[in-house]
């Protein structure tokens, strides 16, 4: 089953949903995690508004991320070794956020200066703390996109049995290649 073109009508609705479904809770979980690190080392104890506002991050985020899967950011590298792909993604998509990222908090700050300073924001007037949280995005993409990839060269159908399905002790699913 090939996760590039889903089918028409009520099935491919269904099928983009569960795709922006996925994406959106992973960035969900990302956000979530470094916002309860930063309530608890920051000794800020908002976390139900910050949680809030890390839902809505991911929610922008994750519709980035299909736009960028929908002009093939990457793709041009599928062809490669499976860690090639991953990598280049995972680079190019975490500039994407970070890029996003910078352009909200110009905005927040454009339409309301005094505001901005203590909106739920990392402070990226710095080089040093934009590199930092790209390198941070990166990382976190890895394990995202190694997922995709995988499901993308064994099938959906594949990816689901590898991860749901009991298998025999000792069998392997796939073959090494020295047969």
């Amino acid at each position: 089953m090939s996760t590039d073109r889903p089918h028409s009508g009520k099935t491919g609705w269904l099928f983009r949903l569960r795709h922006f479904f996925f994406i959106f809770a992973y960035l969900w979980l990302l956000l979530s995690v470094y916002t309860l690190h930063n309530t608890l080392v920051l000794s800020d104890w908002g976390l139900l508004a910050h949680l809030g506002a890390a839902t809505l991050k991911a929610l922008v985020f994750a519709k980035f991320v299909l736009i960028g899967e929908h002009l093939k950011l990457g793709s041009r590298a599928e062809h490669l070794p499976l860690i090639w792909p991953i990598l280049i993604k995972s680079a190019l998509f975490s500039v994407v956020l970070i890029g996003f990222n910078l352009a909200e908090e110009a905005l927040l700050h454009w339409l309301r200066p005094r505001h901005a300073a203590g909106v739920d924001t990392m402070d990226l007037s710095s080089l040093p703390a934009i590199l930092s949280l790209t390198v941070m995005i990166f990382v976190a993409l890895i394990p995202f996109f190694g997922i995709k990839e995988l499901g993308r060269v064994i099938g959906e159908d594949g990816m689901f049995d590898l991860f749901f399905r009991k298998r025999l002790r000792g069998a392997s699913t796939f073959s090494t290649g020295k047969d």
